[in-house]
């Protein structure tokens, strides 16, 4: 017998694809973010005073790369309970018209170079494509156990593909038509997002409109990843692991700014191939790796073994050498990232899916978010601080996860 709200499981990619869709075009944006405000706040661009020293513009570049995470961190929790009370499709609706309207505010904030219009809208923005957190609740929807470390593969990959394309494509608008441009034509995306979801997915999940949710609870939903025993090792493992891969990817151009002098588009075509690369790793090895090996492994040793990788970043002094030092590193993170989110979500029943998942995405985006201003703060005291900081961090949450013997228990609440 299914479980209450729940329809049979599916395997066939193509009514989720919308989904994936959703997922691309919000991690494009926040590529386009990542990749083009750091050189735009380190280089003399209009948003500072030429005599602003380099500290200072990394600490602001931290923050401003800390707002959008931050409003996803505070987001993922609510929408995922109003996911589920009320439907994974209308509250992702919802969410995507609001989101259509702050990244409107953020093209007009860079035209206007108004840092602190940009902050707020960036944050907005975070807070209303915290809906990720619904797309990964309807793929857990129609996956099998055994299918569901394939498909969240799909999800990572499609979020690579995201910050593959943002900076690639942005990188070169924004280089020959200008800072706002790429942000300009990721609204008009976003509406073609919303057209497909509302025409093209059709949502497995019944939702029970009678059941009684407390709004404040949902604020608070997070506090669950320290009481909920079973699971909690997992909860921190993978924030840690968030925090070291993310954070790294957020401030890694401080330093190639710093050290290299390299600009907008040397930045973006950087981060364009570091994301294909994790495309790559997710789509071609992933699949084949978790069929010999369990999620539990490929977390621990991908976790360590990407860890290390990331302490050789700082060594080499060449230009060049950014290429042969973090590609690795970041080939092999991302078979973690991908295995620890699949390897919670086979810890817990399908009702607490959205629940889960959506306290997981929190402490994904919370640790981007608390990883890109602890790291330009990092930054203004030593360059390479952070990358040898996040190295540490992600070898600890292999670690950590060593000793973890947990199972599958359809009976916490």
């Amino acid at each position: 017998m299914l479980s209450s709200g729940m329809q049979p499981n599916k395997t066939d990619l193509h009514p989720i694809m919308p989904l994936y869709l959703v997922i691309l075009v919000a991690f494009a944006g926040y590529g386009l973010m990542v990749s083009i405000f750091i050189p735009m706040l380190m280089h003399d661009t209009g948003f500072f005073d030429k005599s602003v020293p380099t500290a200072t513009r990394a600490i602001y570049g931290g923050i401003l790369l800390a707002l959008y995470p931050l409003g996803q961190f505070l987001g993922a929790p609510v929408i995922g309970s109003l996911a589920d009370k009320f439907g994974r499709k209308r509250v992702l609706t919802i969410s995507l018209v609001f989101a259509i309207f702050f990244y409107l505010v953020i093209a007009y904030s860079i035209d206007i170079k108004f840092l602190w219009l940009l902050m707020g809208a960036c944050f907005l923005a975070g807070l209303t494509e915290s809906n990720v957190a619904i797309c990964q609740s309807s793929i857990a929807d129609v996956s099998t156990n055994e299918d569901r470390g394939r498909l969240f593969s799909y999800l990572y990959t499609a979020m690579s593909l995201g910050y593959f394309v943002g900076p690639l494509a942005g990188g070169q608008l924004a280089v020959h038509f200008g800072l706002s441009t790429p942000f300009w034509i990721a609204t008009i995306l976003l509406v073609f997002v919303y057209i497909w979801v509302w025409i093209g997915f059709h949502d497995p999940f019944v939702p029970d409109i009678n059941k009684k949710i407390s709004y404040f609870k949902t604020f608070t939903n997070l506090a669950t990843v320290f009481t909920d025993l079973p699971i909690r090792r997992v909860y921190l493992v993978n924030f840690l692991i968030y925090f070291g891969v993310f954070g790294l990817a957020r401030v890694i151009q401080i330093y190639i700014i710093d050290e290299w002098n390299f600009g907008i588009d040397k930045v973006t075509l950087y981060y364009a191939v570091i994301s294909g690369v994790c495309a790559v790793s997710n789509m071609i090895f992933f699949a084949p790796l978790s069929k010999r090996f369990s999620l539990k492994t490929i977390t621990i040793w991908s976790s360590i073994i990407g860890g290390v990788l990331i302490l050789i970043i700082v060594i080499p002094k060449s230009e060049y050498s950014i290429w042969y030092t973090s590609i690795p590193a970041f080939f092999i993170l991302m078979w973690g990232i991908s295995a620890c989110g699949a390897y919670l979500s086979n810890l817990v029943s399908p009702e607490r899916q959205g629940r889960v998942l959506g306290n997981n995405l929190a402490l994904q985006v919370g640790a981007e978010s608390i990883g890109a201003a602890i790291g330009g703060f990092l930054a203004a005291i030593f360059i390479p601080l952070p990358i040898l900081v996040y190295g540490v961090v992600t070898i600890l949450g292999g670690l950590l996860l060593i000793t973890y013997k947990g199972k599958r228990d359809d009976k916490i609440e």
